[in-house]
């Protein structure tokens, strides 16, 4: 391939999109390392939350963790926790319960459901394994009938072709809001419509959605959405959450339980079950990470999650500007940007290799299972500097 031209490496487009990304990125020290283009993988950590890890580990060092003041402290941290997430999607924090991850969170769902045999499960061909795993291994085990549906690069309208697979059995439709393979963000408000006119409950996983684009859990009619801390929401690993309409706290039963799911504990294992979302939580809380998701979740909901939204979808843009421009590249559908995850291939070569290649040069992306190519996450904090050095990287693609 023939070198990137320096005069040609950022458009007045990409020129116009990156002002002002310096206030932003010295809160994410990781950034100055390397062109970090993985986001839907694990964001950036920024300072604020790793001073508020640090500040927790001291804390619990140098005191005891269960005292009567301790145990106060910490459950005010934890609704300060459900709260914010609770105003990514748009709803009040006891809409929210805790999980581990967003699978987690969506085993809580799909276990909760209580699938029978010739029960209906429907969900797209284009889920990640997070969600389609579980959904799978609930119908081996329940006789349960799993319908996966071919809706294309995820980006036309939902509510046919799922209607098409719902019948009066199907208990659950289940999809992303926004396709890991693709970007796309997909049509959940039509999968719900479809769903509730066979009685079903959806089910969206929002792993490659909250914090990168628009959430409005109540306007689309949806049931659940489960959200991961580590991605779009720059938080650390091993926490998510889980938001479910109360109108589906009783419907989902609890199939993971214990001493945080409810209050008034006998020693017969009986207790009184949280009368909202907390009952899908069972046991000790991870303080440290508690503190650190808290801390970015504040610092995101100051920059506003509109303008991160935004210039999210901006750098995205962007970014496909400049691969068009790459010989060699093929940016994949679909060509809008309408989140932060864009799709693009080198046709003749192997992803891994392709990103094994940029990796050396310092730039990170994502190489995507077959038939797929590779994958570039673009945040509100991406620059144009970091989209310069992925096209340098392909366009020093040696030949074949």
């Amino acid at each position: 391939m023939m070198p990137w031209p320096a005069a040609e490496r950022v458009s007045a487009h990409v020129n116009r999109w990156d002002a002002g990304r310096g206030a932003v990125r010295a809160r994410l020290p990781s950034l100055d390392a390397e062109a970090y283009l993985n986001t839907g993988g694990a964001g950036p950590l920024p300072d604020v939350a790793g001073e508020a890890m640090r500040g927790m580990v001291d804390l619990q060092v140098g005191r005891g963790r269960m005292s009567a003041a301790a145990v106060d402290v910490g459950r005010e941290r934890q609704r300060r926790l459900r709260e914010a997430i609770g105003g990514v999607v748009g709803r009040p924090g006891g809409e929210v319960a805790i999980a581990q991850s967003s699978t987690h969170a969506m085993n809580a769902v799909i276990w909760g459901l209580g699938f029978g045999p010739g029960d209906g499960i429907v969900t797209t061909g284009m889920e990640h394994p997070g969600l389609v795993v579980p959904l799978a291994m609930a119908a081996a085990r329940s006789g349960a009938r799993l319908a996966v549906v071919d809706v294309g690069d995820g980006s036309g309208a939902l509510e046919d072709v799922i209607g098409a697979a719902c019948d009066e059995r199907t208990r659950l439709v289940a999809v992303s809001h926004v396709s890991w393979l693709t970007g796309a963000v997909l049509d959940v408000a039509g999968a719900a419509r479809a769903a509730r006119s066979v009685g079903a409950v959806t089910l969206v996983d929002g792993a490659q959605g909250a914090g990168a684009v628009a959430v409005d859990v109540a306007g689309w009619g949806i049931d659940a959405y489960a959200m991961p801390a580590q991605k779009w929401l720059l938080g650390p690993e091993g926490l998510g959450a889980l938001w479910i309409h109360p109108d589906m706290v009783e419907r989902i039963g609890v199939t993971v339980s214990g001493f945080e799911t409810g209050d008034e504990h006998g020693w017969d294992g009986s207790l009184r079950m949280h009368p909202d979302a907390r009952r899908f939580e069972a046991s000790t809380f991870p303080e440290i990470l508690i503190a650190g998701w808290t801390a970015s979740l504040g610092w995101l909901e100051g920059l506003g999650w509109s303008r991160i939204q935004r210039d999210t979808v901006r750098a995205a843009a962007a970014c496909r500007e400049a691969l068009a421009g790459v010989p060699g590249v093929r940016v994949d559908p679909p060509l809008r940007a309408e989140s932060g995850l864009v799709a693009f291939s080198v046709p003749g070569r192997v992803p891994e290799d392709v990103a094994a290649h940029l990796a050396a040069r310092g730039v990170i992306v994502r190489p995507l299972p077959p038939p797929g190519g590779l994958r570039a996450s673009c945040g509100f904090f991406t620059n144009a500097g970091d989209i310069d050095r992925l096209a340098e990287g392909l366009a020093e693609l040696p030949a074949c």
